[in-house]
């Protein structure tokens, strides 16, 4: 047998073979059809909650998204959890139709059966911080009734949860901020308080008193060569009492070594401390002069040691003015190590304040957002549409199941047929003869079929027909008691 290259070559073929084929394609269109209609139906319902959000800024951020959709994905978890799974399927009367299914198998039939899908925002791409603008909640399952009241019950525990899990977040968000609140704080009064002291203790050496010191050190020096030429006039003055007093040789003599000390005694206190050891023993060499030779008179003597007085109240302020300078000198050297340190502790304020001018700020919107939600008016949900009763079932697989199993049954009686035909290989055409032998047929008389030949083929006409009808009716009669 040749290829079948024309119609007339593939309708004798379905002829001669039409009993096995109609046989082969009606025993697997019956099978498929029937093996389809036990397949279980399934209904499905369909609630839609809309997410409005809040009016403290009339939308929701980056932040509030990621806020929204966290919450939303941890009420999702607690609802497909197996022990909130198993009490919707013990109130529900879930999977009675199917006693050998264990707990396991049920739970997770049940969460293929329900669906909650998250709808994002105009404009927006699904993923994580896409803001979330309605759920749908889908529940499919064999009993329309039930799969309308699953969905209606899953979106009110989505609501519930949602404001019960919005409150409670809430709330331990602003208990968290309030004590990171109270750290910054306490952080920022430490800091304070070491700041503080720090400035008392180097009250001086503070870099905003530089000038003052300056101008104080400058006073102080012109003071003191303003005191030593006091000093110096007082020194000749009393000198020139004590030689005027005196008119003896003695006296002279006296008075000439006591003038040599005394001018050694302050050129010494110009140059030495007070309590030098030098200084002590001019001083003391000038006393015992005065007490074992010198004998003024009284008015005269009234008027050296008024000299004297004034002599040591002005080495006392120039004592002070000595002891002062030291410090100023060191207050400025040390300057640039204290404003180091000052801008250091500064920083170290700042720094700690720039986080707790943050955690104010969130802490200020937690407390209005609850506010908000306390009067309504914060992030609601709002059940936009419930489940209703479908009518209708939902494509469960039975069409897909009947369809491939038709056209398979349809390619298996071809492949029979052609089997067949391939198993008594006759050339039934010249244009067969040519191709298969090289030569073209001289002539060609059409086939006449004998009598018997023509009732066999009518009776295989007859019984393809036959198996065809029987074929026909078993399976609608399949298809109506399975229905039913």
């Amino acid at each position: 047998m040749g290829p079948i290259v024309g119609m007339r070559e593939f309708i004798g073929m379905l002829r001669r073979r039409g009993p096995v084929m109609a046989l082969i394609l009606m025993a697997g269109l019956y099978l498929s059809i029937t093996y389809a209609m036990t397949l279980p139906r399934a209904y499905e319902a369909i609630a839609v909650i809309q997410v409005q959000p809040t009016l403290l800024n009339g939308g929701l951020g980056a932040g509030d998204a990621d806020d929204t959709a966290m919450r939303l994905r941890l009420i999702e978890q607690r609802l497909m959890a197996r022990s909130n799974v198993m009490d919707m399927i013990e109130r529900y009367r879930l999977f009675e139709d199917a006693p050998e299914m264990s707990v396991n198998e049920k739970v997770a039939q049940f969460r293929s059966n329900a669906r909650i899908d998250f709808i994002p925002t105009t404009g927006s791409v699904p993923g994580a911080g896409t803001a979330v603008s309605a759920m749908l909640i889908t529940v499919r399952l064999g009993q329309a009734a039930n799969a309308a009241r699953v969905a209606n019950d899953l979106a009110q525990q989505i609501l519930t949860g949602s404001q019960a899990s919005q409150a409670r977040r809430q709330a331990d968000l602003i208990a968290a901020l309030q004590a990171e609140d109270q750290r910054a704080a306490q952080a920022i009064a430490e800091a304070d308080a070491k700041l503080t002291a720090f400035r008392t203790q180097n009250a001086e050496r503070l870099p905003e008193n530089a000038d003052f010191l300056a101008t104080e050190q400058a006073r102080l020096e012109s003071q003191r060569d303003q005191l030593i030429r006091e000093l110096q006039g007082l020194e000749r003055e009393r000198l020139a009492l004590e030689v005027g007093a005196t008119d003896t040789s003695t006296q002279t003599s006296l008075t000439q070594q006591l003038r040599v000390l005394e001018i050694n005694l302050a050129q010494a206190r110009a140059t030495l401390a007070p309590n030098h050891p030098e200084v002590r023993r001019l001083e003391d060499q000038i006393e015992q002069l005065r007490e074992g030779s010198m004998q003024l008179a009284p008015g005269v003597t009234r008027q050296v040691d008024l000299i004297r007085e004034q002599e040591a109240a002005l080495n006392a302020e120039r004592t002070a003015i000595e002891r002062r300078l030291p410090q100023i000198q060191d207050s400025i050297a040390a300057m640039p190590e204290v404003a180091a340190e000052l801008a250091e502790l500064q920083q170290q304020v700042a720094a700690l304040e720039v986080p707790r001018a943050a955690i104010t700020t969130r802490l200020s919107n937690a407390e209005l957002e609850e506010r908000l939600i306390a009067g309504d008016h914060g992030e609601r949900m709002v059940l936009l549409e419930t489940a209703t009763e479908p009518q209708f079932p939902v494509s469960s697989g039975r069409r897909r199941v009947a369809v491939l199993g038709g056209g398979t049954s349809l390619m298996l009686a071809l492949l029979a047929g052609i089997l067949l035909e391939l198993r008594r290989p006759i050339l039934r055409t010249p244009a067969q003869v040519k191709k298969a032998l090289g030569i073209e047929p001289i002539a060609v008389s059409p086939f006449r079929p004998t009598p018997r030949g023509q009732v066999r083929r009518r009776a295989r006409d007859v019984a393809s027909l036959a198996i065809l009808l029987i074929g026909l009716v078993a399976t609608m009669m399949s298809v109506a008691y399975s229905g039913s």
